[in-house]
């Protein structure tokens, strides 16, 4: 069967048209009276998430520091602890209160923006490859029994 432009567009309007109305009558049929409820939140059955919720964000403590990775941002970072381990960390916004030692202040137009390293620096901290010991100077003996010193080596005895 053929048809043509115009046959199509009447054929498509119309069609759309009659879903339209009978969507329109169908859901009109199918309403039903609303009942009256004057809390929602005190007839809701179960609200035990909502302390899983709320103790998401609970901290004991938190403090401030001036994060450095790898970069010359300096952006000053605030985290927030729990039981002891730093749960999350956000920038702190002050960064035009506090000053360097000639007294020199940032400006409300200097903002910078905390990078992904410096929110995910404190997993370094609790990270399986973390140093967990000194770091000490030992001679080492090198190739044809030159000595190398001031070689950096991991403490063997905490490894």
């Amino acid at each position: 069967m053929f048809l043509s432009r115009r046959q199509f567009l009447k054929v498509s309007v119309g069609t759309v048209a009659a879903v339209a109305v009978a969507d329109k009558v169908l859901a009109l049929t199918a309403l039903q009276p609303v009942i009256e409820v004057g809390n929602p939140l005190g007839d809701y059955p179960d609200r035990s998430w909502e302390r899983v919720y709320h103790d998401q964000y609970r901290y004991d403590s938190s403090f401030t520091w001036v994060c450095s990775p790898n970069d010359t941002h300096a952006c000053r970072v605030r985290a927030f602890v729990r039981n002891g381990v730093v749960m999350r960390v956000e920038q702190n916004y002050d960064h035009q209160t506090y000053e360097d030692l000639y007294g020199n202040r940032g400006t409300f137009a200097h903002n910078p923006r905390m990078c992904l390293k410096g929110f995910t620096f404190h997993r370094r901290v609790y990270g399986p490859y973390r140093l967990k010991g000194p770091l000490m100077r030992k001679r080492l003996e090198g190739v044809d029994g030159c000595r190398f010193t001031g070689a950096i080596v991991r403490n063997q005895a905490q490894v």
